[in-house]
């Protein structure tokens, strides 16, 4: 590779096609509209539920306060009402040198769009988590 090549960056969005596929292999999802929105639009299920300023900060492996959670997951998905605010923040992220986090594309409506609000509840990762708390 020569000075002036560049590798590929990985697209900071997921097409809300995609979205069921990356829950499937393990996507974290977080849902970073505002409790008000969450409240008019309703909740994405299974997601993480955080307000979108303090998400980049939890989201940061370099934060003092990292989510656990992130550095288990293949990829973390960022959910905005329309997917506008999620690419700002994935944006962000990966400017913070932060790899693995996209924005769905068209956000919570796109999600609702395909049918895929409770894909999270049926994941097989997140059914290992309910299983593990529910045992305590």
């Amino acid at each position: 590779m020569t000075a002036t090549q560049t590798l590929p960056q990985a697209p900071t969005s997921l097409a809300a096609a995609e979205y069921p596929g990356a829950v499937q292999r393990g996507a974290l999802v977080v849902d970073i509209r505002s409790r008000t929105q969450r409240e008019r639009q309703g909740v994405l299920a299974g997601s993480i539920a955080l307000e979108a300023r303090p998400a980049v900060e939890f989201l940061d492996p370099g934060s003092d306060v990292c989510l656990a959670a992130v550095n288990g997951a293949p990829e973390v998905l960022l959910v905005s009402d329309d997917g506008l605010d999620a690419e700002l923040f994935s944006l962000e992220l990966r400017g913070r040198g932060v790899r693995g986090v996209r924005a769905v594309d068209g956000g919570f409506d796109a999600v609702r769009r395909i049918g895929a609000l409770g894909l999270l509840t049926e994941a097989h990762h997140l059914r290992r988590e309910r299983s593990a708390i529910s045992a305590h």
